[in-house]
């Protein structure tokens, strides 16, 4: 038995210094431990400490957005520029003089050090307190139009290229400074994106030759809140109307990127007039008919309508369309779109879904490969089928010679037909709830399986003739080698074991249990047990998550299936007859792999529940032949508890610290890969960061060395 606990996984928040294309091996007896106190960080740019508060937060994000999204040399950048400028009080009547503060500039190319001035400056941003309005007079976007209205003044140039962006935090807006050709005042306008210092406005104006950024996580996350906040807020969507209207347009979006006419595009200038808007919205309005009517109708009705009125629609293109949603990363896009799905449905409807760290340790452990069968009986919006599809994805990537960590275009190319093969054939999930089917598809859409297997019944009713629904006919038969089984079926018998790996976090607690006999009467764990372990009287109601376990195990292949299933602690060790019942019921079925304990904060600040992640084996017929009086055959168990897992109770991000309590900073190095015509480039980065405090990756790497026979590491 091994038995291990506490360790730690990097944090991608940290700070860079500028030294590009340097290779840096780091092993763990170089790493550098430097302690920093908990008020404080390290600025990605300058290496200097600063304290800790929302503005800065928000700094941090746009050095990585700028130096990612837009390629901007760190070497560039410049940061808390103050700039003295003159501006015409009305109410006085004459000018006064004023001060803005930028928290980012850019400079051009070849400038460096002393000898950069204002002329220099090509792009600026401005940092407003969180929750500060656009409109405010002082902190909004006017100081924005101020400030680029000084700078263009002091360049000699007829053509001005001086581009701004505003943020509060949840809105970014872009400007910029021009010069009006017909009495050459300087003026500004708004944008729906600038362009990276090696492009142009006509590129962002032209659907053709606009480039679709790569988010960063921050970036895409805040793009689809702000999004969905919109139309919550200014469109009064209560309910989960935001959530779904905000769903239709980024399965258009999805569809846009599919296809070689770009529709799902606003032009840099195109939000700025009537005629303009209602361009958009024709387009967008083309798409949706040929998004529910033809690509995904097996996922809408044809009923559904886009709901929003020009502006609103105009506003929540721009915020995504400037971002490829296919090429981003999909822990980005993962987190993003579960971001908004789980405030959703925890607001509406009281649902919660497993955390991403967690589903990815219990794939990694299981470590399925793309010749491997997968279902989730009950997968809510999909969380562990698309780390699943993610976790064979990188290897589909290994073996075609490619970047698993950072694939660039032509590397996704390389492995799309085999992945679609792989979405479309073997990974299979059921939910109960419709809407959270359609959530489900979204998911896997988002990252390039196409439509997904995803089925709407309630699983606990599959085999059950009286409970019987045109679905289940369709899981069946779609389900490779599940057909004869299905055909197979009756009431005393629910045999259905074809799948290799089974990963579910389903549905549990006493008040919602299973009533129903039909269900019941057909699984061992509906009745209760005799001395002997065999069935006698009938359970009244049963705790759905107790269903679920034989369910899974009668879904496996007998001999080799393993599921990977999060349940209550209850079932693992409270005292009484019926609890023991089950736990004799699942060792006897079932070899227990792997128990993770789980604490208290691990799926707070949704929900509180004290639960652990079991691994089991189901067990082939033959091992119940001729057992001796040793019983069934059990390997060692591998059991862990982690101790930590990346957040706190209420939600907060946990770091590791020091005995002191200070946050400890670590050597690490970045890496940026991207592709253009001349081909595949990399820049690294050396940086310090932090990292966070999350047992689960270590406790995934330890059962692979467990089952392996290698010795365990030290933490």
């Amino acid at each position: 038995m091994a038995r291990r606990k506490k360790s730690t996984a990097p944090q991608e928040a940290a700070e860079e210094t500028n030294e590009p294309n340097e290779d840096l091996i780091l092993d763990e007896e170089e790493l550098t431990e430097e302690p920093v106190p908990e008020d404080e960080i390290i600025c990605k740019l300058t290496q200097e400490r600063r304290k800790v508060t929302p503005e800065e937060t928000i700094i941090q994000d746009l050095i990585d957005q700028l130096h990612r999204e837009y390629r901007v040399d760190l070497a560039n950048m410049a940061r808390d520029l103050s700039f003295r400028i003159s501006d015409y009080d009305e109410t006085a009547g004459k000018k006064k003089s004023l001060t803005r503060q930028a928290a980012l500039v850019v400079y051009k190319t070849g400038t460096s050090g002393e000898t950069r001035t204002d002329e220099d400056i090509i792009r600026v941003v401005m940092v407003a307190k969180k929750g500060t309005q656009p409109e405010n007079k002082n902190q909004g976007v006017e100081g924005l139009k101020n400030l680029l209205s000084y700078l263009a003044q002091q360049q000699s140039s007829s053509v001005i290229n001086l581009y701004g962006a505003w943020t509060n935090g949840d809105r970014l807006a872009f400007f910029r400074a021009f010069r009006n050709p017909r009495n050459q005042f300087i003026e500004t306008e708004e944008l729906t994106d600038f362009p990276a210092p090696d492009e142009s406005l006509e590129e962002l104006e032209d659907a053709n030759r606009r480039p679709l950024r790569i988010a960063t996580k921050e970036s895409l996350l805040r793009a689809f809140k702000s999004a969905h906040d919109y139309l919550y807020g200014n469109q009064s969507m209560r309910g989960d109307r935001a959530f779904w209207q905000l769903l239709n347009l980024i399965f258009c979006k999805i569809l846009d990127e599919q296809q070689s006419l770009r529709l799902f595009f606003v032009g840099a200038t195109e939000a700025n007039t009537e005629e303009g808007r209602k361009r958009v919205v024709e387009r967008i309005n083309r798409l949706f008919e040929r998004v529910k009517n033809e690509e995904y109708k097996d996922v809408f009705d044809g009923s559904e309508r886009i709901e929003l009125n020009d502006r609103a629609l105009v506003f929540v293109a721009t915020e995504i369309s400037r971002y490829s949603l296919l090429g981003t990363d999909t822990d980005a896009k993962g987190l993003a779109y579960e971001a908004i799905t789980s405030n959703t449905l925890k607001r509406e409807r009281g649902q919660f879904f497993t955390p991403r760290n967690m589903i990815r340790m219990m794939v990694e452990m299981i470590d399925p490969s793309p010749n491997d069968l997968i279902l989730d009986p009950a997968c809510g919006s999909g969380g562990f089928l698309v780390i699943v599809l993610n976790h064979v994805r990188r290897k589909l990537l290994a073996e075609a010679g490619g970047d698993p960590d950072l694939p660039v275009p032509s590397e996704r190319k390389r492995i799309e037909l085999k992945l679609k093969e792989y979405a479309r054939n073997k990974i299979w999930g059921i939910d109960v709830d419709p809407d959270l089917r359609k959530a489900a598809r979204m998911n896997m859409v988002m990252n390039e399986d196409g439509h997904g297997n995803i089925f709407c019944f309630n699983s606990l009713e599959f085999g059950v003739p009286e409970r019987e629904v045109p679905e289940m006919e369709q899981f069946a038969t779609g389900v490779p080698g599940l057909a004869e089984l299905w055909n197979r079926r009756n009431t005393s018998s629910r045999e259905f074991g074809v799948f290799d790996f089974i990963f579910t976090n389903p549905p549990f607690g006493s008040k919602i249990p299973i009533t129903d006999r039909a269900v019941l009467q057909t699984l061992d764990l509906g009745y209760r047990a005799n001395e002997s372990g065999l069935r006698s009287s009938p359970h009244k109601k049963v705790p759905p998550e107790i269903l679920f376990i034989e369910l899974c195990c009668k879904f496996l292949k007998p001999g080799t299936g393993k599921m990977a299933i999060v349940l209550p602690d209850g079932i693992l060790g409270n005292p009484g007859k019926d609890m023991e019942a089950v736990r004799v019921w699942m060792l006897r079925e079932m070899e227990l792999l792997a128990s993770i304990d789980l604490p208290a904060e691990a799926f707070l600040p949704q929900v509180s529940v004290q639960a652990s992640c079991v691994f089991l084996r189901r067990r082939h017929p033959d091992e119940f032949m001729g057992t001796g009086p040793a019983g069934l055959s059990q390997q060692p168990v591998f059991m862990a508890i982690a101790e930590k897992v990346g957040h706190g109770r209420r939600g907060e991000p946990v770091l590791v610290r020091g005995e002191d309590g200070r946050e400890i900073i670590f050597d690490d190095e970045d890496r940026v890969r991207w592709e253009d015509e001349h081909g595949i480039h990399e820049d690294r980065q050396r940086r310090k960061v932090t990292q966070i405090a999350d047992d689960l990756p270590w406790i995934a790497a330890q059962y692979r060395k467990h089952i392996q026979g290698l010795p365990f590491e030290e933490e």
